[in-house]
């Protein structure tokens, strides 16, 4: 117990002063910024979720870096089986994902401060919109994500220099969220930003017939029809169920020992389970 301790502060350590770690930062809230020259209703909205991929790559680059040491060998007399040494180092990973809290935690106070985010088109819009509570775990989630690929693709890409490459693609791809917004992907990518829109009408139809309390999305370049915009909390606690098995998959690939099959089974039931459930909740 002692050993992994020792093992799971060292590896902390070294995460949290890992350089990606802190340059995806940055990174991020310079996509924060970059969020306020769009001139669409609920470009903020939208956008802050996705605005954390960088910190999650770097999560995950400074997760392969630790992860990545196991490749070296180690005397047969070690205190330490391969497998306490693969859990020391994903507890080791909880540094980066309390970080990840923290910033949430954060951008919380700042948005309750400012007094929310503009949402709908005239005449169904707020300027105070907040974000739910299963919204705001899903970034924390991600981190653990994060955290659990970085661990993952070193023991399937041997190369660290390739594996770094293969994060670097996979966290852009998936930071690209607009690629993701059919009905069934959209269930299954990491990050998943809401509004929803529902369309209730076609182009011509007219608005304030709607009810009051809808907020409305007009129709304009991207769109030939009125849509109401939809936040579900119920879409959002799913779909942080399914980032727990995602986890727990990962998981199962980065630790070797007697619980990588059940952590496989299960993660993959729970994830694809949850997947199910957001498609039978979704507005």
């Amino acid at each position: 117990m002692m050993a992994t301790a020792t093992l799971t502060r060292l590896e902390g350590e070294r995460m949290l002063r890992h350089p990606a770690l802190w340059l995806g930062l940055p990174v991020m809230l310079w996509w924060v910024s970059s969020t306020f020259d769009q001139d669409w209703s609920g470009a903020l909205y939208t956008g802050l979720i996705p605005a954390f991929t960088p910190l999650l790559l770097g999560i995950s680059l400074a997760s392969m870096s630790a992860f990545s040491r196991e490749h070296v060998p180690v005397a047969d007399d070690a205190p330490m089986a391969s497998s306490q040494r693969s859990a020391a180092r994903l507890l080791a990973g909880l540094g980066p994902v309390a970080l990840t809290a923290l910033v949430v935690v954060a951008g919380t106070i700042w948005l309750r401060v400012r007094g929310g985010l503009d949402l709908g088109d005239e005449p169904g819009r707020t300027l105070h919109a907040h974000y739910t509570l299963p919204e705001l775990i899903q970034p924390v989630l991600l981190a653990c994500v994060a955290v659990a690929a970085g661990a993952a693709v070193v023991h399937v890409v041997r190369s660290r220099l390739a594996a770094a490459i293969l994060l670097v693609v996979g966290w852009f791809l998936v930071g690209t969220y607009w690629l993701f917004d059919s009905p069934v992907v959209r269930y299954l990518a990491p990050v998943q930003p809401q509004p929803w829109q529902v369309e209730v009408g076609p182009w011509d139809a007219d608005p304030t017939a709607f009810p009051s309390t809808w907020l409305l999305s007009a129709p304009g370049e991207y769109q030939d029809h009125w849509a109401r915009i939809v936040v579900s909390p119920a879409v959002a606690a799913w779909h942080d169920v399914y980032l727990v098995g995602l986890v727990a998959v990962l998981v199962g690939i980065a630790v070797p020992g007697r619980f990588r099959v059940p952590l496989l089974v299960g993660g993959v039931i729970v994830a694809a389970a949850a997947a199910g459930m957001q498609s039978v909740v979704a507005p």
